[in-house]
């Protein structure tokens, strides 16, 4: 399949990790492309968060999904799908050009000021920062602060790439381009959107919207975060599916046994008592599956926003815990964990 790439050479950089597993944010666009060289494509993007992301190409009838998921990338041709690499990350974020106009400064790192830079032969100020996977992006400011002229992304040993921005239009509230111009220094690629929506969606919007690869560690990731966005959706018959009949926890110097049925039951007390607010990854989860396929753990470090219902009291608290979990019917399920809050 000669899908056309603009390729960003580029290399990981670390990046803060601050993960909402209950953003209801979406950011999903299709445009019909037109390539210098004569290749047209189509290309869908979906954007939850800059952790949380993909974008598909569709030439004639085959297509290449790249999705970021957390710590992981992964990449789909057709019915196949494998891990992805630092390039994928990059390449994926670097094409959501309405999320970056839209939420610039919580997606880069170390956003600032950049008083000039050149950009189609004329100097203009801008909005810099750092890209979660490496290099630099510039939002280029136009004649109207409301919209602006395009980015300009920098990256080590290649060529800046500029994308211009043009034929504004409404989109329910906002202003927002409807095409988009990006020369990578060797091809020219049109941009005419055909969608774009930004709305409040379930905070499982994501995961319906690209189907999980067979791929045991991203469906591990996938269930860590559903049991998180469970928890702002206060819904314990939810928790209770994702987990195994029997699970065992190992918490508060005590080991005990629970059912299903009794998490359903403890969880939907407490989610009577409290609302999650937010519930954030905020470090890297470690992941590691059994070469058998059969049996893995997930460790992680979290933050949950709670209000007390009754009370309006505010609590705001950091927890680590390793959750363990087994396969059974080809779907991976919570079977024990050991957890501790920060004091």
């Amino acid at each position: 399949m000669g899908i056309v790439f603009v390729l960003l050479f580029v290399f990981l950089s670390q990046s803060a990790w601050s993960s909402d597993a209950c953003s209801t944010r979406a950011i999903v666009s299709s445009a019909e492309v037109s390539v210098s060289d004569g290749t047209r494509f189509v290309t869908d993007t979906f954007f939850h968060s800059e952790d949380g992301l993909a974008i598909r190409q569709t030439e004639d009838s085959a297509s290449q999904t790249i999705v970021v998921e957390g710590p992981l990338s992964w990449v789909r041709a057709g019915d196949k799908a494998g891990l992805g690499q630092a390039f994928h990350r990059s390449f994926a974020l670097g094409h959501q050009y309405h999320a970056l106009l839209l939420h610039f400064d919580e997606i880069v790192n170390d956003p600032r000021h950049t008083e000039e830079i050149t950009f189609e032969g004329d100097s203009h100020s801008a909005s810099s920062g750092d890209l979660p996977y490496g290099g630099v992006v510039h939002r280029v400011e136009g004649r109207s602060s409301e919209r602006p002229a395009g980015f300009v992304f920098e990256f080590r040993e290649a060529e800046p790439i500029i994308v211009s921005l043009s034929d504004w239009r409404s989109y329910g509230d906002l202003q927002l381009p409807s095409m988009a111009r990006i020369d990578d220094g060797e091809r020219v690629f049109e941009y005419r959107y055909t969608q774009v929506r930004t709305e409040k969606r379930s905070p499982f919007w994501f995961y319906d919207e690209i189907a999980a690869p067979e791929i045991d560690t991203v469906q591990v990731y996938r269930l860590h975060r559903k049991m998180l966005a469970a928890h702002c959706l206060g819904d314990a018959t939810m928790l209770a599916d994702l987990s195994a009949d029997d699970i065992v926890s190992a918490n508060r110097g005590e080991l005990t046994h629970s059912t299903d049925d009794d998490l359903r039951e403890r969880f939907g007390e407490l989610f009577e008592r409290l609302d999650y607010l937010e519930y954030h990854d905020i470090a890297e989860p470690v992941i590691k599956v059994s070469e058998a396929g059969d049996l893995g753990w997930i460790a992680v470090n979290v933050r949950s926003v709670v209000t007390d219902k009754q009370s309006g009291n505010g609590f705001d608290d950091k927890w680590a815990w390793i959750m363990v979990v087994e396969k059974t019917d080809g779907a991976w399920r919570h079977v024990g964990n050991a957890s501790n809050l920060a004091r």
